[in-house]
C-alpha cells in the first residue's frame, strides 16, 4: 500500500477534524469525531482508487483485496420476508410502481422487490461494478452499470442496501437521490449502527476497510436524511449476532480474519432499516 494512493479527510457528517482512533484494520484506521462521534475511515483511498477498485472489484489499496463478493440465494428470501413486513401498505394498494435499487451488487434485493411489487411495476437497478452488473443482467433483471445520475430514471421508490459504508459523500448521493424521486417518493436504507458502539469489541464483524470508509449511527442517519429533504417514516433495529453467525465467526477467526468472538446475541450492534419519505 502506498501512502500516495490515501488521502487526509475530515468527518463526512460534521466536516470536523478533531479526532480520535477507533480501531485498525488491515493497516487502515478507523477515526471517531470527538465532536459528533461519527466513525470513518481517515486517511483513505483518493477517489480515483475508490472508483476503480469499484468498477474492478478488486481493492488495489489493500494488497488486491476481493472487493466483488458473490451471489447469494438465500438473501432473496430473507430480504422478501423484510420488505413483505415493511412495505405491507404498498403492496396491498395493487398499484404499479417504479422501484430503484442502487448499488444492486448481484440482484438478489431486486429479486426480492419484484417478488411483492403489483403488477406492472418496474424494478431498476444501478451497479457500478462491471462484474455484478453482467451476473445480473445475465439472470434477467434490469440493470445498469453505472452511478446516479441526471439520466437515472424517475421513481417511486429507491433503496440503498449496505451502501452508506462505501460513499464519501451521503449529502451529495442524497441530493441526487431526493432529485430521481417523484413527489412524495421514498427512500429504504439497509446500514449498520456502528457509531453508536462504545467500543470496536462491541461489534462481533469486520469492519471491512478500505472498502468500508463511513460507519453511521441511527442520529447521524436520521440527520443526513433530514437535512437533505427527508422525513422518518420508521425504523427498524435486528439483532444479527445469532448461533449461524457466531458459527461462521469462528471459522473466520481460525482462517485468521479480523473479527471479535462472543457469545451469541450478545453484541449491542443492530441492522437499522430505514423508511424515509420526501418531504419537498
Amino acid at each position: 500500500m502506498s501512502k500516495q494512493e490515501l488521502v487526509h479527510c475530515n468527518c463526512p457528517y460534521c466536516k470536523s477534524d478533531n479526532t480520535k482512533t477507533w480501531a485498525t484494520e488491515k493497516g487502515f484506521v478507523t477515526v471517531r469525531c470527538i465532536v459528533c462521534d461519527f466513525l470513518y475511515l481517515c486517511p483513505r483511498p483518493s477517489v480515483e482508487k475508490r472508483d476503480e477498485a469499484t468498477e474492478l472489484g478488486v481493492h488495489g489499496s489493500a494488497d488486491d483485496m476481493d472487493i466483488a463478493e458473490r451471489f447469494v440465494p438465500a438473501k432473496i428470501s430473507a430480504y422478501k420476508k423484510i420488505l413483505a413486513e415493511e412495505f405491507s401498505d404498498v403492496w396491498s394498494k395493487e398499484t404499479p410502481i417504479t422501484w430503484l435499487d442502487i448499488g444492486a451488487g448481484y440482484g438478489e434485493f431486486m429479486e426480492a422487490v419484484a417478488s411483492l411489487t403489483p403488477q406492472g411495476s418496474k424494478v431498476i437497478g444501478l451497479e457500478p461494478m462491471k462484474l455484478k452488473a453482467e451476473a445480473a443482467t445475465q439472470r434477467g433483471l434490469d440493470i445498469l452499470q453505472s452511478f446516479i445520475g441526471t439520466d437515472t430514471p424517475k421513481a417511486n421508490y429507491i433503496s440503498l442496501i449496505n451502501v452508506f459504508s462505501h460513499v464519501y459523500d451521503f449529502d451529495s448521493l442524497l441530493r441526487d437521490i431526493h432529485l430521481t424521486l417523484l413527489p412524495a417518493g421514498e427512500l429504504f436504507i439497509e446500514t449498520g449502527d456502528i457509531s453508536d458502539l462504545k467500543s470496536r469489541d462491541d461489534f462481533p464483524g469486520e469492519l471491512g476497510s478500505p472498502d468500508h470508509v463511513a460507519f453511521a449511527g441511527r442520529e447521524h442517519i436520521t440527520g443526513f436524511l433530514e437535512r437533505n429533504g427527508f422525513e422518518i417514516v420508521k425504523i427498524r433495529r435486528d439483532q444479527i449476532d445469532g448461533y449461524l453467525f457466531t458459527a461462521k465467526n469462528i471459522v473466520k477467526k481460525i482462517l485468521g480474519r479480523n473479527v471479535k468472538m462472543m457469545w451469541p446475541n450478545s453484541s449491542p450492534y443492530r441492522t437499522l432499516f430505514i423508511r424515509a419519505r420526501k418531504t419537498n
